[in-house]
């Protein structure tokens, strides 16, 4: 069914036009004020919840655990100053990274440890890798924890094997323990109550990450300040790094109808929502501790005006949180600062978002399966508006779910080291991509996944092939949008279809990663393999710079596979290599359609390139079914496909124009006009128009496999006069009759 907007929908094409005259930037600090008649000023952490009051901050506040709680209807005015959180003077483990090898480590009962290059074993994190043999087991120096009876996570970080050296069988995966002992040596036990029971969250026994790579971690609560330290042992061959102790679930500021106390790492394994949890009475019923407000039903809660910054290298923090499913969170210029794994700026039910900063360094998170952890998670089926602001870094800068949502004017820089984590994860359908800047350091821009009705346009995107990740080291894909469903059933509730794409211009960078001779880096305009149903993507322009042309190294406009339909029509490609892989060896293609497209021929080109790919030996089922390639045109080169001898089959079609004149050159109107093919078979019969103009798109040849039909040459007759078109290409012909 398709998704209408209505006519209160959250911006209006006009509300738009005007918005884009009157703002002129993003994010930008403000002088502090005095606090104006019947503004409440604040000057400490703690519980704000008088509905309708406007407080006002009065000097930078810090906490450190979690800072600042509201209630509904409320707004608070950062006024130019900082809320921090989690700033009680958190230190780390010596050495966590093992970027100074093993100082700080006891490796007595570790004969096989070896410290390795991530460049030259695995990606990962940071310069240095600890390998770990079967049974070996280490044991870290101690850190302070400062603060007592709160969480903090026991985490160490697992490369995983890649997927082929598992045989494909996800549990010969890397394995580890994690022990945590006291000052006096004693190891520690916890039992936690969560939302669904009481759970062993430490020692954690014999877990692996999920595939791709992540952490594994035992979560430790209600224990004393106090000196602790990490023991990990390995219950397979494995590579290890990021081993530390760290604060958990922390927020700046907190908006709470219910706490998510679902702390323990078979949640976050599983895709399970965590809020609050040191902050909940009940976790069965998710209530809060006395004294938080309880926000329930519809509303706002604004946010404006300063800084909010996580204070420490955490894990699983957020700077904005909110579990009030109807409350709208209003956030205007303001700054965000954070780090850590899983660490994430907003993290709401809907949102208006508006000339903010983003500023979030993220390495790696615990598990990348799933759709959160971006620097703003937007969970709610709620309509959300982020526009006018800068996000820089984050694992994803932009996931939202949200219904008729509308993404303008804003940029991202994605920091992407793990898998399918984009720079916006498109999941609200019917909502709207425009006006936005997408330049990632490292990683894709846009994903949509299993959603429809989206649009996406005037946008500019420059992407460059990333190196090799966590999870994939022989070939790797870095796309500036991606279109799947993963094989869906045509018309499934879940698939990917309906999605226009128009009017954005796409800079495309390929090149050769030489410390990686046997990777091959792909760069992309577009990923295709939706197969529910057709989307659309025209009117578009794509430089594609293909730097190592003489390399294996690939970049295209077009890469469809695993895909079933899908138009292409009316966009202007410009390449210096092959711009399209139809049934490429992601999988096959069925029934694609490209039409009317422009092909050039770009700068620094590769000899003789085809502009068309198809098929892919690596499977027997990549190949192209049903392609047709419909009056596209070409400059500096001349159709052709480079095809592998699969079983493909495609047609392809150009557009014929006859102009009917007479001895002096004056259009005839009302001549028919006879086409027949190679055959003799009549294909057309028309009379010409006022203009003496006819205009018809005729097969050149079709393909079945190695059956090749030709219909050229044609043959064109109107009363005397007969003629033959040999229809390589689209083209035009005057006939003069009289």
């Amino acid at each position: 069914m398709k998704l209408t907007r209505s006519a209160n929908s959250l911006t209006s094409f006009i509300a738009l036009a005007l918005l884009t005259q009157i703002v002129s930037g993003q994010y930008s600090p403000v002088q502090h004020r005095e606090p104006a008649d019947g503004e409440i000023p604040v000057s400490i952490a703690g519980n704000y919840g008088i509905s309708g009051a406007t407080y006002i901050l009065t000097n930078d506040i810090s906490s450190p655990v979690s800072a600042v709680f509201l209630g509904k209807d409320v707004t608070l005015d950062l006024n130019g100053y900082t809320i921090t959180y989690a700033d009680g003077n958190y230190g780390h483990i010596p050495n966590h990274g093992f970027e100074d090898g093993l100082v700080g480590w006891d490796i007595s009962k570790a004969p096989g440890a070896k410290i390795e290059s991530t460049a030259d074993v695995h990606a990962f994190i940071g310069k240095k890798i600890l390998r770990l043999l079967t049974g070996d087991e280490i044991a870290s120096g101690y850190v302070f924890l400062p603060v007592g009876r709160r969480s903090y996570f026991a985490m160490c970080g697992v490369t995983g094997r890649y997927y082929t050296d598992m045989d494909g069988d996800l549990k010969n995966d890397m394995r580890v323990s994690i022990f945590v002992d006291d000052e006096q040596g004693n190891e520690i036990e916890c039992i936690t109550e969560y939302r669904d029971s009481a759970k062993l969250s430490c020692p954690v026994i014999n877990r692996s990450a999920r595939l791709g790579g992540g952490f594994v971690y035992a979560h430790l609560n209600n224990l004393p300040a106090g000196k602790y330290r990490i023991r990990i042992k390995a219950e397979n061959d494995c590579l290890v790094d990021e081993i530390d102790i760290r604060p958990s679930f922390d927020t700046g500021i907190g908006i709470v109808e219910e706490t998510h106390p679902l702390g323990h790492y078979d949640h976050l394994y599983n895709n399970e929502h965590a809020a609050f949890f040191d902050y909940t009475a009940d976790p069965k019923t998710g209530k809060p501790v006395e004294g938080i407000p309880v926000v329930k039903g519809k509303g706002t809660i604004t946010i404006r005006n300063g800084m909010i910054v996580n204070a420490t290298d955490a894990v699983l923090s957020w700077g904005i949180q909110s579990t009030a499913e109807d409350t709208r969170i209003i956030i205007d210029n303001v700054r965000f600062s954070s780090s850590g794994i899983n660490t994430t700026a907003v993290d709401v039910e809907q949102a208006t978002i508006t000339r903010c900063f983003f500023d979030i360094n993220n390495p790696f998170i615990i598990n990348r399966h799933g759709s959160e952890f971006y620097a703003v998670d937007l969970r709610g089926s709620q309509a959300s508006e982020v526009s006018y602001s800068d996000f820089y870094g984050g694992q994803g800068c932009l996931c939202l779910k949200g219904i008729f949502s509308d993404v303008h004017h804003n940029f991202f820089a994605n920091r992407q080291t793990v898998t399918n984590h984009y720079s916006v994860m498109a999941m609200g359908d019917g909502s709207r991509i425009f006006e936005n800047r997408f330049e990632p350091e490292t990683g894709s821009g846009i994903e949509i996944y299993n959603h429809r009705n989206i649009e996406i346009f005037n946008n500019e995107f420059r992407i460059k092939a990333s190196p090799p990740s966590c999870e994939y080291h022989l070939h790797l894909s870095t796309n500036a949008i991606r279109i799947a469903d993963y094989g869906a059933k045509a018309g499934a509730s879940k698939g990917c279809f309906g999605n226009r794409i128009y009017n954005n211009r796409f800079y495309i960078s390929g090149m050769k990663y030489r410390d990686y001779p046997e990777y091959i880096p792909m760069a992309s305009a577009f990923f295709y393999s939706a197969s529910a149903g057709d989307n659309e993507v025209f009117g578009n322009e794509i430089f594609i710079n293909q730097k190592d042309p003489e390399t294996n190294a690939e970049a295209f406009a077009f890469y469809i596979g695993n895909s079933r339909g899908g138009r292409i029509f009316n966009n202007r490609i410009v390449s210096n290599a092959t711009p399209v892989w139809v049934g490429s060896s992601y999988g096959k293609a069925e029934n694609t359609l490209i039409m009317n497209n422009t092909f050039e021929v770009g700068a620094n080109s590769c000899p003789a390139f085809a502009p068309i790919r198809m098929g892919s030996l690596e499977q027997s089922e990549c190949i192209a079914a049903g392609t047709e390639f419909r009056s596209n045109t070409f400059s500096g080169n001349e159709f052709a496909i480079d095809a592998t001898n699969q079983n493909h089959s495609y047609s392809v079609f150009w557009t014929l124009t006859i102009n009917l004149r007479d001895k002096k050159n004056m259009p005839v109107a009302g001549a028919e006009l006879l086409i027949t093919d190679r055959s003799g078979k009549e294909v057309f019969r028309k009379e010409s128009s006022k203009d003496g103009t006819l205009l018809i798109e005729l097969p050149e040849f079709m393909a079945d496999g190695q059956l090749i039909t030709y219909h050229s040459p044609y043959t064109l007759k109107t009363g005397k006069k007969k003629t033959e078109v040999d229809l390589k290409k689209n083209s035009e012909i005057s006939m003069t009759i009289k």
